[in-house]
């Protein structure tokens, strides 16, 4: 792959890391309550979102590591159920994708 692919997908996953360390950071104002209420929206709630965003991070930096993840990605629809769980898995997942 030519190195100014290399670099945009790069840029894009520190975007990416960017913009879910922003939402997390705003999310951790919020009580347990508030963060797993029930939400109009297409994922119930707003922990159901960002666990959603976890694991299909997951799931592609795995596939982009060779691993075989697979469907066992979504065995747990909410591997973090709280921001504090969220915030460092969400980091360590942006953290391969950036790799």
């Amino acid at each position: 792959m030519p190195a100014s692919h290399i670099q945009t997908l790069r840029a894009m996953a520190y975007n990416n890391a960017w913009a879910n360390h922003r939402l997390l950071t705003a999310c951790a104002a919020l009580t347990q309550a508030e963060f797993a209420a029930p939400r109009t929206g297409f994922f119930p709630s707003i922990q159901a979102t960002l666990n959603h965003i976890l694991i299909i991070d997951r799931f592609s930096a795995d596939a982009l590591e060779g691993g075989t993840l697979g469907l066992d990605a979504w065995a747990d629809p909410v591997p973090c159920p709280t921001v504090a769980e969220l915030r460092p898995a969400q980091a360590a997942v942006d953290r391969r994708l950036i790799a």
